[in-house]
């Protein structure tokens, strides 16, 4: 049922057994056994996802930013970046799955592979920007040439993941499904929301033109 049913009831437990704790000095109650401790471990790696989600995204956000020297373009990156995430955990929501270790290492897998297809798209648009073409030109010539790239490597992947879905094993089945839906709402983000953030958040011409300078100066210096 996961952790979310089991919880309640442990805690309920564990509040009686302090108030025994109280009536009979010299004894002590406590809840174990088995379940209690998968619960426990299991609240446990939830914590460490919440903050190893957390820390990666603050980290990726930082790089990018340095990166492409510009704090515009890295905060563009959080959204494309966190859709497929927050996609996948509605999902769990929905078909009513709990949040398990298969789920976990799904989620800090393709949090991997988003980004990856962020940095393709963004670095051949700052490269079209950079040839003198506006946004919408730049726009177009970066799906014709990566955007192929990025939806046959999308397909590939989910074909590989597709086959564990029939695999005998639950926990197989459930990261399997994760990571297709993962993927595939990161294919989404990067072609859908972080082309469309780039067409409405422009910037300024005056901001390529110094990037360029910066660049021109850069290489000279090398």
């Amino acid at each position: 049922l996961g952790i979310a049913k089991y919880q309640p009831v442990f805690e309920r437990v564990t509040n009686s057994f302090n108030e025994l704790d109280k009536k009979h000095p010299g004894f002590t109650f406590h809840l174990t056994g088995e379940p209690v401790r998968r619960s426990d471990a299991l609240y446990q790696i939830v914590m460490d996802l919440v903050k190893s989600l957390g820390t990666a995204s603050v980290i990726i956000f930082i790089v990018l930013t340095l990166v492409y020297r510009s704090l515009r373009l890295g905060l563009l990156t959080i959204i494309p970046n966190m859709f497929p995430l927050m996609f996948t955990g509605a999902v769990l929501a929905f078909t009513g799955q709990p949040l398990n270790v298969a789920a976990v290492c799904s989620f800090t897998v393709c949090l991997g592979i988003a980004v990856d297809d962020t940095i393709h798209f963004l670095t051949r648009y700052q490269l079209e920007r950079r040839a003198g073409r506006n946004v919408e030109e730049a726009l177009r010539r970066s799906f014709r040439m990566v955007g192929t790239v990025l939806v046959t490597t999308t397909l590939i992947l989910v074909a590989g993941f597709s086959t564990v879905l029939f695999s005998e094993l639950a926990g197989h089945r459930a990261f399997a499904l994760m990571a297709v839906c993962t993927i595939a709402a990161a294919l989404v983000g990067d072609l859908l929301f972080l082309p469309a953030m780039l067409n409405w958040f422009r910037g300024t011409e005056k901001d390529r033109e110094e990037q360029d300078e910066d660049d021109q100066s850069a290489s000279e210096t090398v």
